[in-house]
C-alpha cells in the first residue's frame, strides 16, 4: 500500500468545482476542504493515485501541499 499524502487540486476554468470534487473523491481522494474562491480542493490520497487524479475531467493540476515557514518578523533572516 502506497503511503498517504497531501494534495492541492486545482479546478481548470469552465468547470464546476462540486462536480470535480465528486470525481476526485471517486478517483480516490479524501477531500478535507473545498477553497471555492480560488477553485481549490485540498485533500489526501495514496501516492499512487496521484496520476489519476491528474487525469480527472476539470482537474487543472494536482501539486503536493508544502508547508512554508517563515522566521518572525523580528529576527534577523528576512
Amino acid at each position: 500500500m502506497a503511503s498517504s499524502e497531501r494534495v492541492l487540486v486545482s479546478v481548470a476554468d469552465g468547470h464546476e468545482i462540486d462536480d470535480v470534487v465528486a470525481a476526485c473523491t471517486s478517483a480516490g481522494m479524501r477531500v478535507e476542504k473545498v477553497l471555492r474562491a480560488v477553485g481549490v480542493v485540498v485533500g489526501t490520497c495514496d501516492g499512487d493515485r496521484t496520476t489519476a487524479l491528474s487525469e480527472v475531467t476539470g482537474v487543472g493540476s494536482v501539486e503536493p501541499d508544502r508547508e512554508v515557514r517563515l522566521p518572525p518578523p523580528d529576527s534577523d533572516v528576512q
